[in-house]
């Protein structure tokens, strides 16, 4: 399994969940299996997000991330700043 581990910096949480759950079909189309986010100490502006994705569907999803299209819509969103990087999961434990 695939995943990419996300940094926004945001101007409005709100704007932007907006505009990340109206991206949805557009993420899956493209390979995304889902996502989870998470905020950094209490700051409202800072979201951590882990998004699953279908191992043979990597490249297609960081092509879409690398458009304009998608370039558009973090502006749009309030995106301020962001990082991102691929991880492998290697292990998982349940407790």
């Amino acid at each position: 399994m695939v995943y990419i581990h996300a940094r926004h910096e945001v101007e409005d949480y709100e704007r932007w969940e907006r505009h990340h759950e109206a991206n949805a079909e557009t993420r899956a189309a493209h390979g995304s299996l889902g996502t989870q986010v998470f905020r950094v100490d209490d700051d409202p502006t800072t979201l951590v997000l882990v998004q699953e994705v279908a191992d043979d569907r990597l490249e297609d999803l960081l092509t879409y991330y690398e458009s304009d299209e998608f370039d558009a819509l973090l502006e749009n969103a309030g995106v301020i700043d962001m990082d991102a990087t691929v991880a492998d999961l290697v292990h998982r434990q349940d407790a």
